[in-house]
């Protein structure tokens, strides 16, 4: 059971052919999206030349996932997450905190090219599905 970050969806979105196919290989079955990188690729599509076209493709390829919120279930895990990993002096950027949050929270591994971030959060397993 795994959650996508972000950049992995971007990379099937762009055709990326490695992380394409580990997710074709995987199926849906298990994997989840969650709001906080709905958002993220909500807001990407607006930055796009042609918006609505992105928007669509982004509906499209999520529509297949569901797609945990950041709720009132992820508070506590969100607030020791942060307080820990500030008082390491490893903090990390907020919409990854809330998805490590939603991670923790579900018990879900994370698939993200970002494992430098992700790395500092105790507990969360963490995968890339990039080739190189």
């Amino acid at each position: 059971m795994l959650l996508l970050d972000a950049n992995v969806c971007i990379d099937v979105l762009r055709g990326r052919p490695d992380v394409a196919a580990r997710l074709e290989a995987h199926g849906p079955a298990g994997l989840f999206l969650c709001s906080v990188v709905k958002a993220e690729l909500a807001f990407g599509a607006r930055l796009t030349s042609e918006p609505l076209r992105a928007a669509d493709a982004v509906d499209a390829f999520c529509d297949p996932f569901v797609s945990l919120p950041f709720d009132d279930a992820c508070i506590d895990a969100y607030a020791r997450l942060r307080a820990d990993l500030r008082a390491a002096g490893s903090s990390i950027g907020a919409n990854d905190l809330a998805i490590a949050a939603i991670a923790v929270t579900h018990g879900l591994g994370l698939v993200s090219d970002d494992r430098a971030a992700f790395a500092r959060v105790p507990g969360l397993a963490v995968a890339s599905w990039r080739d190189a």
